[in-house]
């Protein structure tokens, strides 16, 4: 049976695609895929697909303005196949088209991620030069029942000592404060796990990243003037928010803040109708993975991060 390399849109999608392999992405989400891309991205989408229209492997390549963490000259790629169809080469053509848009593009690394359960993948990508540089754990909360009272008397006992929680949304929307928020994000988030030796985009492209993201998930702690720890909670569907980073000021931990403005991120994800609380953890910040394992958050399949240098 043939099967055809198409390139994927979501104006074309419907057109070729009639089933998919069920972790094969759906229109919705090629549509959110390209909502995320600017005109300074560029952004490949391919699919495998059988003449009856099954799309049975899906391809991408990412460089420029698509994650702020993604290295200059790098490209984010993504190949997966449907596991009845493994082992037919349909990996190894999209690899091949990878490899021609590498090229095309001048890119420097492929940077590539697979889920830490998937050992057929897994060793495909190392047989092809890919080495594993990160593993990351993802875990997620059910906060429809979180009871967020039975920490009240922690933020008394923070209050007390002179401690408040506030968001970026509660500050004039200026310039001044925005660049305050990100200069803060970045000297935190140099501290975290597997992310000091990562690129940290400057202010501009966060903003414009993050324009429009609801600022009231930019929860902030505060003593007096400064700043000292904050949580960020973004929403990714009506039902699933993502908390995408938390940090604490070296000075004040120790002191139960990153627990209680954790507490607050699922506050907000509470009262913003969601379901499910995501968060992503280095398997090397075993702090962050025993609080959140404290406030309920069940482990999902972690997540490795493979690199392969082509120059």
């Amino acid at each position: 049976m043939g099967v055809n390399l198409v390139i994927l849109t979501a104006e074309n999608y419907k057109e070729h695609v009639h089933n998919r392999g069920q972790e094969l992405p759906d229109l919705n989400t090629i549509k959110r895929y390209e909502s995320r891309a600017d005109s300074n991205t560029i952004l490949h989408k391919f699919g495998m697909i059988t003449p009856a229209g099954n799309l049975i492997g899906f391809g991408m390549f990412v460089m420029g303005t698509w994650d702020p963490m993604l290295k200059p000259g790098w490209a984010e790629i993504s190949i997966q196949v449907d596991p009845n169809w493994q082992h037919q080469g349909i990996g190894t053509r999209m690899l091949d088209e990878v490899r021609t848009l590498a090229a095309k593009y001048s890119a420097v690394s492929l940077r590539f991620s697979l889920k830490d359960t998937d050992k057929v993948s897994l060793d495909w990508a190392e047989k092809r030069g890919f080495s594993i540089t990160s593993h990351t754990f993802e875990s997620q909360l059910d906060v429809t029942d979180f009871d967020t009272g039975q920490y009240e008397n922690d933020f008394k006992a923070l209050e007390s000592s002179g401690i408040r929680f506030t968001s970026l949304a509660a500050y004039p929307q200026t310039e001044a404060f925005h660049d305050r928020y990100w200069d803060f994000w970045r000297e935190l988030v140099t501290d975290i796990p597997g992310m000091g030796d990562q690129p940290h985009p400057d202010n501009e492209q966060m903003k414009h990243l993050t324009q429009n993201v609801d600022k009231n998930g930019f929860i902030v702690a505060v003593d007096g003037d400064a700043w000292v720890a904050l949580s960020m909670v973004i929403r990714e569907t009506a039902t699933t928010y993502y908390n995408s980073m938390t940090g604490v000021s070296r000075q004040y931990r120790g002191k139960g803040l990153a627990q209680a403005i954790k507490v607050k991120a699922i506050d907000y994800a509470q009262q913003n109708g969601a379901t499910y609380l995501r968060t992503h953890n280095d398997a090397r910040n075993a702090p962050m993975l025993s609080l959140n394992e404290k406030l309920g958050y069940q482990p999902k399949p972690g997540q490795f991060s493979l690199v392969k240098h082509l120059k």
